[in-house]
């Protein structure tokens, strides 16, 4: 039945909810368009009207959106009843599945309503609405394993939701499993596409005719909220971008390649740094070089990078900028020369050489061209000794890991490789010093990346660390959950002929799931991986192979001679 607004009277003893501005404004926008779809409940009152008992938020909302009637059960109870069917309203009321709710939202748009007035009859914000119209797209292979369960984080099930369903379900496949919660992490790690984000752009955008896309799920202000797909588009303005600031700067620069080691630009033959933040002279030895990051490059694909370089003392020929002309003999140089007592070279070490600083910066080139090579060669770095360099490049540089490296490094430079079995302990022991989960409120320094947090995640659900998780049925901890999350906690842990004796007050229930919950985990190891795209080997030779081939056949030719002597 109807009944005026002005004849309900709110109940003194009522628990008011605190104000929340965004939901209250959503329900009253709701009320506004469909009204009042489930009636509040009230009591007759001696002196006359109604006693409302519950839905003050709907009684509330209702007369800010100016009705003047509003739907209502009445019930016969006396004082005491009604404040138990307030405590209940407030307890035990269910959530609806998240699942449900997208699902109900995808019907909505279908049987005509608009996405504006499909959020205001659900008392949500035009941003929120979206977002769940996108997920209601999820592979319905995937919501059916998200039904009832804990849901993802948002920005997972945003990253999963933009993938193509065949793309989904090939994911869900390879890392589902029969017990437990899939790894929705590993999941969205695959359905991650390669975008490049709007803020490395150096070019006009309303111009240039590469398409950004805004992601809902992106933090508001993040590089993550506008990005394009079209890599090739961004690639090419990106070029012309850095060209044209060449061209119109009036300071010397030059374009060069991209260095993935340094992240800088690669120097060319005679050449090096500067940290110089002055202005240059457009007649000075000073050249200012740029580089782009190439599109392979997921987490710096496009992003321009710029250093100030010099000639090197002894630049040679065929180098920026350096001069052919022969070194000219200065009167200080003849006089030198000519009064200067010639002495016998005083004799080096066997293995000292004598080179020149440039000679240095081209025989460590060299030498990373050998090392790059090797590292890439499957000859010569074989799995076990792939596991000790990895550990090495871990703990140098650690202290409180030099007694590792001591164990792999001995003091005369020998190269030590452990049994498997030990090497393991080794890596697993120098792991245990060094990684943490970090709660994400205390993720905030400036400095770290997501990937950093992420590692101790990602290690976790390598080595199944859950298994070993102590048991969290306990009063301390339990002292720390909503009342909401431990009634569904409850009722998805415990057995069901015991959920008869759930207590409904928040303080009885935490007391009665002590001990009744010894697997029950709130989270599990694991976490979104890095937006970018996986490794995979070149067919075509890596830089400086050629250097070892003759060798790796040497290698493969006395293998095959020996295995034919053991085989005669």
């Amino acid at each position: 039945m109807l009944i005026a607004l002005s004849d309900i009277h709110e109940n003194g003893n009522m628990r008011h909810a605190s104000p929340q501005d965004a939901a209250d404004n959503a329900l009253v926008a709701s009320i506004g368009a469909l009204g009042v779809l489930q009636p509040v409940l009230v009591r007759p009152a001696p002196e006359g009207g109604y006693i409302l008992i519950a839905g003050y938020r709907r009684f509330a909302a209702a007369r800010l959106a100016g009705l003047q009637e509003i739907p209502a059960e009445v019930t016969l109870m006396g004082e005491l009843q009604s404040e138990l069917a307030q405590a209940a309203e407030n307890v035990v009321r269910k959530p609806v599945d998240p699942v449900d709710l997208w699902q109900h939202i995808a019907n909505l748009i279908d049987g005509g309503y608009s996405l504006q007035s499909a959020g205001a009859a659900l008392g949500m914000t035009d941003r929120h609405i979206e977002q769940m119209q996108i997920l209601s797209h999820i592979a319905p292979d995937l919501l059916e394993a998200m039904r009832g369960k804990a849901m993802p984080k948002w920005r997972i099930l945003g990253t999963i939701a933009s993938a193509p369903h065949e793309q989904q379900l090939t994911a869900f496949e390879r890392h589902k499993h029969d017990e437990g919660t899939p790894p929705w992490a590993s999941i969205a790690a695959e359905c991650t596409a390669h975008r490049i984000p709007q803020e490395r752009a150096w070019f006009d955008i309303a111009t240039a005719g590469v398409v950004f896309e805004e992601d809902l799920f992106a933090e508001p202000g993040s590089p993550e909220q506008f990005t394009t797909a079209d890599i090739a588009g961004f690639m090419k303005a990106q070029a012309i971008a850095v060209q044209n600031a060449i061209q119109e700067r009036n300071e010397p620069a030059i374009m060069l390649e991209y260095s993935h080691s340094a992240q800088l630009p690669k120097l060319p033959t005679g050449w090096v740094y500067v940290e110089r933040k002055e202005a240059l002279s457009p007649r000075g030895k000073f050249k200012r070089a740029y580089a782009i990051a190439p599109a392979n490059d997921w987490n710096d694909a496009g992003r321009v990078v710029d250093v100030v370089i010099k000639p090197a003392p002894t630049a040679t020929k065929g180098t920026p900028g350096a001069t052919n002309a022969p070194i000219r003999a200065t009167d200080d140089m003849l006089e030198e020369s000519e009064t200067a007592t010639p002495e016998a070279p005083e004799a080096l070490p066997e293995d000292a050489c004598q080179i020149s600083k440039a000679g240095q910066d081209m025989l460590a080139e060299a030498r990373n061209t050998a090392l790059h090579a090797a590292l890439r060669s499957t000859l010569r770095l074989t799995p076990e000794k792939a596991t000790v360099a990895l550990l090495i490049a871990y703990t140098a540089g650690n202290h409180s890991h030099k007694d590792i490296l001591a164990a792999l490094v001995a003091p005369d430079g020998t190269i030590t490789t452990p049994e498997p079995r030990a090497l393991a302990q080794m890596i697993g022991e120098a792991l245990a010093r060094s990684i943490t989960i970090t709660p994400p409120h205390r993720q905030t320094s400036t400095h770290l990346s997501a990937e950093y947090y992420n590692r101790s995640e990602w290690i976790g659900a390598l080595i199944k660390a859950d298994d070993l998780m102590p048991e969290l049925d306990t009063p301390e901890f339990l002292a720390c959950v909503g009342g909401r999350t431990l009634q569904t906690v409850a009722q998805n842990n415990v057995a069901l002929e015991d959920l008869q004796d759930m207590p409904s007050k928040v303080a009885e229930l935490r007391r009665w799931l002590c001990g009744r919950l010894p697997l029950w985990t709130p989270t599990h190891s694991g976490a979104p991986g890095p937006n970018t795209q996986p490794w995979a080997p070149k067919p075509e030779k890596a830089r400086g192979e050629e250097v070892f081939q003759k060798m790796d056949k040497d290698v493969l030719a006395a293998q095959g001679n020996s295995h034919a002597g053991e085989a005669s």
